[in-house]
Formats: structure tokens, C-alpha cells, sequence
């Protein structure tokens, strides 16, 4: 913390000019980890930079920051003309975070602006399945998974279970997503790319092996069990918004329904509903059933929320997550993923819930700007 409280605080110059703007502390976003990608983001980001009224919102990559000289690289938005133009600045005095952080740049942080940093730290698929699934009181909820540490993990697994869930531990967006189940000696492999059709192929046991063989080398992979989410052949499940509020505290911000396309195995290709009508809707339950599992949904993503923040350890701060959740033909809730990287909740505007959205990030400014005003004090 020393280095930077030897620096001007919120000084900030336009394309090498003088500082031309003293405001009582600086909010930043840091999006990627390039600086070509920034510009793909800026439009997205006018949102939630509105909802700063008093302070200074700035725009970053990784490849942005000067380590040595403890400045950055990137864009400062401009509220009266609502555009961002492009910045030097110093570090900010609190940081909300969109991309996921290898460990030096998690020290490098903590080291700079301490907890101020939302979503300060980075946890995969099978990071979260671990560290939830030792606690009795999340274990129930979690679909049983395992690491993919060679071929052979998926034989002995589908042995037991007979189909799974194949997904990248660090991917998103439903990317990259196999089903596999088997009959006699043949698999059938149900791919997920992109928004495209799912394709099927089926193999032998030869060339399953060496199929996940080369793909594990270039990423790691966990198999999942198969919770039954289908309605008439289409897969649904849901998307909760949680965000810490100016108090810190998480904040239940809405919930939606994702229906995908018939015979797919995401639902992220499908539609988007209002979940809370959707639980009774289209899971054709009576309204106190909807009621009560709606409940369920918000008290245990809530517990789960602040036990995954004591993974990140005693500064771990996270303040912005997605959980995706599911209720099985038993009624049963599952915790699938919890997104903690960019979360998206831009997509409550497809469901015609923008108030969802507006709040969403009103709640993550405000928790913000209250932690860069604890800074400056």
C-alpha cells in the first residue's frame, strides 16, 4: 500500500495533457488482459459507468499497467458527452474485477489496492466443486464431479453413471461442452460449440481414448453427473443474480430462466425468461411449491456466495456473481457453476428485465464506490 499512497490520487491526463480532473476518487473496470480487447468492451461498460455520479471511472487491460511506474494505460470516461477517451491515470481506488486473475497478478493487487478490488480473486469449475462439496451443508446440492486426469477417469465414471457432462474447468457461455454416455461398446459424444448445433459422433473405446487424449493436453476438463433439467426434450435451468449492495452486504437482484433449443444440451442457445414465472410455468408446479423453491434458491446461493469468498482467503472479496441453478423432475436444486468472471447480467434485457439490470450494477457501483472511499479516508 505504500507505493501507492505516494501517488496523486485520481490525477488523470488526456493524451499526455495536464491533469484535468480532480475528483475525490477514481472506480475502475478492468476488462481484459490485452489492450486490443478493451475497445470491444467500451460500449458495454457506459451502464455502468453512469452509475458513478461523483467520482472517476476509468477503463484497463493487464497489458495497460506500468508496474514499474505504478501507472495505467487506458480509458477515462467522459459523463457529459458520455464516451470514453483514452487516459493515463494512477491506480484506482477500488477496481471491479472481469476477467479471471493468474496468481502474480492476484499479489499484484492485493499489494496495491488491498480488498478493494471486487472479484480479487479467480476460481474454476473444479475449484468450487471441491472447496463447496467439503461442507455438508453445500454437498447435497452439487451434481457429483471429478477431475479429468487421463482418459480412463471417463471409462471408470461412465461404468458407474452411464452418461456425463464433459466441460473445460475454466470455460463459459456453454462452450466446449460434451455429453457422453455409453451403450454396450459404443459412445455417443453430443458436442456443444459456440451457438451452433449440437453435433453427435459415436466411438469405440480406441477412439474415445485417444479423442480426449489430445484435447486434455491443451486444457484441463471435469465430467459432471447428468442432472435431468429437460422440459419436452429441452433443457432449462436457471440464472440468479446476486451483488453486495453499498453495505457490503449480497443483495438477491432477480432471477431468470434460460429454455434452450429442443434436443440441445445447454440451455445457453435457448430463451430467456423471468424466472420467477417460469418456476411455476414451466415446471407446471403449483404456486407455493414456486414460492418455497425460490427461497431455497436465494438462502443457499447466498451461504454459498460468502463460503466461496472464504476460498479467496482473508482478503478474498468477491461482490458480483451469477449462479447457475437447476431443479431436477424431483424437485431437487443444484448448484451447476457459479460465474464470478463476468457474470452477464446484461441478459435480464433479453428477458424484458432491465430493471434487473439497471440494479445489478447500481448495487456493484455503489459497493465500489463505498470501498475507494474507505481508501481515501
Amino acid at each position: 500500500m505504500e507505493e501507492k499512497d505516494n501517488l496523486p490520487k485520481t490525477d488523470v491526463s488526456r493524451d499526455g495533457q495536464k491533469p484535468v480532473v480532480q475528483k475525490k476518487y477514481t472506480i475502475g473496470l478492468l476488462v481484459s488482459r490485452s489492450n486490443k480487447r478493451v475497445k470491444k468492451y467500451l460500449t458495454g461498460l457506459l451502464d455502468l459507468a453512469d452509475c458513478c455520479e461523483d467520482g472517476v471511472v476509468v477503463v484497463f487491460s493487464l497489458k495497460g499497467i506500468s508496474r514499474e511506474r505504478q501507472v495505467i494505460n487506458g480509458y477515462l470516461y467522459n459523463a457529459s458527452e458520455r464516451k470514453w477517451e483514452p487516459a493515463t491515470f494512477s491506480i484506482p481506488d477500488a477496481i471491479i474485477n472481469r476477467i479471471s486473475l493468474k496468481r502474480k497478478w492476484v499479489q499484484y493487487f492485493e499489494d496495491t489496492v488491498g480488498c478493494n478490488m471486487i472479484n480479487n480473486f479467480t476460481f474454476s469449475k473444479w475449484d468450487m466443486y471441491q472447496w463447496l462439496s467439503k461442507n455438508p451443508n453445500f454437498n447435497k446440492y452439487l451434481p457429483l464431479t471429478q477431475i479429468i486426469t487421463e482418459p480412463k477417469v471417463i471409462i471408470d465414471f461412465l461404468e458407474q453413471y452411464k452418461e456425463g457432462y464433459i466441460k473445460p474447468i475454466n470455460g463459459s457461455y456453454g462452450k466446449g461442452i460434451y455429453k457422453i454416455s455409453k451403450e454396450d461398446e459404443i459412445f455417443k459424444l453430443d458436442v456443444s460449440r459456440d451457438r451452433k448445433k449440437t453435433q453427435s459422433m459415436y466411438v469405440n473405446y480406441e477412439e474415445l481414448t485417444e479423442y480426449f487424449r489430445k484435447i486434455c493436453k491443451r486444457r484441463n476438463y471435469i465430467i459432471q453427473q447428468v442432472i435431468d433439467l429437460y422440459v419436452v426434450d429441452r433443457p432449462v435451468d436457471f440464472r440468479l443474480i446476486t451483488v453486495k449492495n453499498g453495505l457490503g452486504e449480497w443483495r438477491d437482484v432477480g432471477l431468470l430462466a434460460r429454455k434452450g433449443v429442443k434436443g440441445e444440451i445447454v440451455s445457453n442457445t435457448g430463451v430467456v425468461k423471468n424466472g420467477n414465472s417460469a418456476l411455476q410455468n414451466v415446471l407446471s408446479i403449483r404456486r407455493n411449491e414456486a414460492i418455497e423453491l425460490r427461497k431455497k434458491m436465494i438462502d443457499v446461493s447466498l451461504e454459498a456466495a460468502k463460503e466461496m469468498e472464504r476460498y479467496g482467503g482473508p482478503n478474498g472479496n468477491l461482490g458480483n456473481l451469477g449462479f447457475d441453478l437447476a431443479i431436477d423432475r424431483n424437485k431437487n436444486l443444484w448448484i451447476i457453476e457459479i460465474n464470478h468472471r463476468n457474470p452477464r447480467h446484461r441478459m435480464a434485457v433479453d428477458a424484458g428485465e432491465s430493471g434487473m439490470y439497471v440494479q445489478a450494477n447500481k448495487l456493484m457501483m455503489d459497493f465500489a464506490i463505498t470501498l475507494a472511499k474507505a481508501e481515501g479516508q
